[in-house]
C-alpha cells in the first residue's frame, strides 16, 4: 500500500508500550493482504527495546504509525479516539496490544461490512495454549460457563455470522465504521473498561446492527497472576453497575454474583443466631460447589487437559470478585480501572 492510497481497514492499537506489543504487530504483518492495512500503534513506549523495534517494524512496513501520546485519565477511550481520527480507511478495527490475530482475520473482520445495514463487528478472543498456569486458568474461567454470556467471546462458536447484542461485543476484538464511531462522538473516556460497551449499546440503539463473526479469531494474552485476574474481574462488576447507571438496557443475570455474594453474607449473620439460617447457608455453598464442579468438568472435557481442572478453585474467586465490585460501586462510584491508573499508583 502506499502513502496515496486508501486503505481498506486501520487497524489502531491503543498501547502502553509493553514487550508484548511487538507479538501483536509481528502478526498482523503476517495477515493476508497488510499491504492493504493501516495500523496506528497509539500511546507513549519508554522500553527503548520496544520503541527501537518499532521503528524497525515502521520503517520495513510504511503503513505502520506510531503516535506518542498519553492521558490521565480515560487513557484507553482517549487513545481509541485518537486512532479514529486518524484514521484514513473507512472501518476501523480496535485491538489490544498482547494479542495475536488470525491470518486470515482481516478479510474475515471486514466481511459482515458488506451489509450496510452494519455498524460495528466483534469476534471471539481464544485462549492460547504458550501460556503459565495461572495465565491458563484466566482464560478457560472466562470462556466456561462460569461466567455465563460472557463465556460466547471467547469462544469460536458457530461458524456462521450472526447478529448479536451490544453486551456480546469484545473490546480487544472489535471493528466500527468510521462514519458510525464519529456519530456516536468517540469512546466515553469516563468508561473503563466498559468504553466499547456504551459505545456499542448506542450504535444499536441507533439502529446499526453489531455482527458476530466466529471466523475472525484473535488470541488474547489473559492475566498472568491472580491479583492481576481479581482486579479485572472487579473491573468488570463495577463497570457493569455503571452501565446500568448510564441507562443501557438492563440484563438481571450480570447481578448474580452480587445476589449469590449478598446471600451469603445474611446467611452468614444469621447462622450466628438461628440453626435454621445455618442449614439454609450450608446448602447455598453446597449447590455452588456443585455447579463450579460441573462446570470444570464441563470445561475439562472440552479442553482434555487435566490442569484445567485446578479452574475449580478459581471460579468462586471469580465470582465474589465481580460480585463485591458490583456492590462496591454503589457507595463509592468511578474508580480509575485503568493500567495507567496503576503504573501512577493509584
Amino acid at each position: 500500500m502506499t502513502t496515496a492510497s486508501v486503505p481498506s481497514l486501520t487497524v489502531a492499537i491503543p498501547t502502553l508500550g509493553r514487550a508484548i506489543l511487538i507479538q501483536t504487530l509481528e502478526s498482523l504483518t503476517r495477515t493476508g493482504g497488510f499491504n492493504e492495512i493501516e495500523v496506528i500503534v497509539a500511546g507513549a513506549i519508554k522500553d527503548p527495546v520496544v520503541l527501537q523495534r518499532v521503528n524497525e517494524l515502521r520503517q520495513q512496513y510504511p503503513q505502520i504509525r506510531h503516535m506518542d501520546v498519553s492521558f490521565p485519565a480515560g487513557d484507553s477511550s482517549e487513545k481509541k479516539n485518537i486512532g479514529c481520527r486518524s484514521a484514513r480507511a473507512a472501518i476501523v478495527a480496535f485491538i489490544d496490544d498482547d494479542v495475536v490475530v488470525g491470518l486470515d482475520w482481516p478479510q474475515r473482520i471486514l466481511e459482515p461490512f458488506s451489509d450496510p445495514a452494519v455498524g460495528l463487528v466483534s469476534g471471539p478472543s481464544l485462549v492460547p495454549d504458550d501460556l503459565p498456569l495461572m495465565a491458563r486458568l484466566a482464560g478457560v474461567a472466562l470462556a466456561s460457563k462460569a461466567a455465563g454470556y460472557v463465556s460466547e467471546r471467547y469462544l469460536a462458536g458457530r461458524s456462521d455470522i450472526r447478529e448479536v447484542k451490544w453486551s456480546r461485543l469484545i473490546g480487544c476484538n472489535m471493528a466500527y465504521r468510521k462514519t458510525v464511531l464519529e456519530r456516536l462522538g468517540g469512546f466515553d473516556p469516563k468508561f473503563y473498561p466498559g468504553e466499547e460497551m456504551i459505545a456499542a449499546y448506542k450504535a444499536t440503539q441507533a439502529g446499526f446492527k453489531l455482527m458476530f463473526c466466529p471466523q475472525a479469531t484473535l488470541y488474547h494474552y489473559p492475566r498472568a497472576t491472580l491479583m492481576r485476574f481479581c482486579r479485572q474481574i472487579y473491573s468488570y462488576g463495577a463497570t457493569r453497575i455503571r452501565l446500568y447507571r448510564a441507562g443501557v438496557e438492563f440484563e438481571w443475570t450480570a447481578l448474580i454474583p452480587a445476589l449469590w455474594l449478598a446471600s451469603l453474607l445474611v446467611l452468614g449473620i444469621g447462622a450466628l443466631w438461628c440453626r435454621f439460617a445455618w442449614l439454609l447457608l450450608l446448602l447455598d455453598m453446597a449447590l455452588y460447589m456443585l455447579a463450579a464442579l460441573a462446570i470444570t468438568v464441563d470445561k475439562f472435557r472440552e479442553t482434555g487437559k487435566g490442569w484445567d481442572l485446578l479452574m475449580f478453585f478459581l471460579i468462586p474467586v471469580m465470582h465474589l470478585s465481580y460480585g463485591l465490585a458490583e456492590w462496591a460501586e454503589i457507595f463509592i462510584r468511578d474508580r480509575d480501572f485503568s493500567d495507567q491508573s496503576v503504573r501512577k499508583g493509584a
